[in-house]
């Protein structure tokens, strides 16, 4: 079942902005053609932001600097506007470094950079990074190929708890940067208990009694994720409700909202294939911006 309700602009009560503004993209590449997807989404993601894009070579072959371009897939104007990373020993451990050492940092990854090992996992390169929890990163099936990146459309997926509030400021914060528009979406997931946990905001017990529950329910939701300090001029919001395996919906939200980007909150859970994380970044057919959060 899905349910969207209208903006709720005029309800919004907004505060002063906690989120942590990007400076650097770092861009892991390897050469290979299914990494390449993940450079279009990078390149306008250091645009957004205003930030250097740091493009970083993680293949095995030694690669010359004037190569570069070429074996990676990179066009001159990309090339010359970015940072050149020539980085030493392990590829991950160095890509982590560097992305510690830079201020503000967002990884921007293929889900196939690396060696494709196991079916349940990403290419080693991603997969690693992945594990390693990195603050913020974007990943990028190669589905969507290396057509131009815009932002129009933001999928904000939210479970109402507090540790998926980490979500909500970057979702915002790009909002009113791109003037794109920002799909809240929050799954009910079937057969879960309701959180108990202190500021904890869930869904209605029943999503076809809208006209009990939901106003009131919607007014505090919509303040709640967009208390950032954002224009409230500059964001345009609307919340969807669902109900099913938080993963699925995402995915399938975001393909039917057309979403340029899917943001979530990501509490560390890496282990089961089935893991809502995974599930959303192979099948929204879009990028999907992890934030990590350990909350849970």
């Amino acid at each position: 079942m899905t349910a969207a309700l209208p903006e709720w602009n005029d309800a919004l009560k907004p505060v002063q902005p906690s989120t942590k503004p990007v400076e650097n993209v770092v861009l892991p590449l390897d050469g290979n053609v299914l990494s390449r997807p993940a450079i279009s989404v990078a390149r306008g993601l250091s645009e957004l932001y205003d930030a250097t894009l740091h493009v970083t070579y993680v293949g095995e072959r030694t690669l010359d600097l004037k190569d570069a371009p070429g074996f990676l897939g990179l066009q001159g104007e990309e090339m010359r506007s970015a940072v050149f990373e020539q980085i030493q020993g392990d590829p991950v451990q160095a890509v982590i470094h560097l992305t510690r050492k830079l201020p503000q940092a967002l990884i921007v990854t293929s889900t196939h950079t690396g060696r494709q090992t196991n079916i349940d996992s990403f290419a080693s390169f991603a997969e690693s990074i992945y594990q390693s929890k990195p603050e913020r990163i974007v990943m990028v099936a190669p589905e969507r190929g290396e057509e131009p990146w815009n932002l129009h459309r933001i999928l904000l997926a939210h479970d109402g708890t507090p540790a998926c509030q980490s979500a909500t400021g970057p979702a915002a914060d790009l909002a009113q940067r791109a003037g794109a528009e920002v799909v809240a979406l929050h799954v009910a997931a079937r057969g879960k208990k309701r959180p108990s946990k202190p500021g904890s905001f869930t869904a209605p017990q029943y999503l076809d009694q809208v006209q009990h529950e939901w106003p009131t329910w919607t007014e505090e939701f919509a303040n709640r994720i967009l208390a950032t300090g954002a224009p409230t001029s500059r964001v345009r919001f609307q919340l969807v409700v669902t109900a099913g395996q938080p993963g699925s919906e995402v995915a399938q939200v975001a393909r039917e909202r057309k979403s340029d980007l899917v943001i979530m909150a990501w509490h560390g859970h890496r282990d089961r294939k089935t893991c809502a994380t995974r599930v959303a970044i192979r099948n929204c057919g879009c990028p999907v911006l992890l934030v990590y959060s350990p909350g849970e």
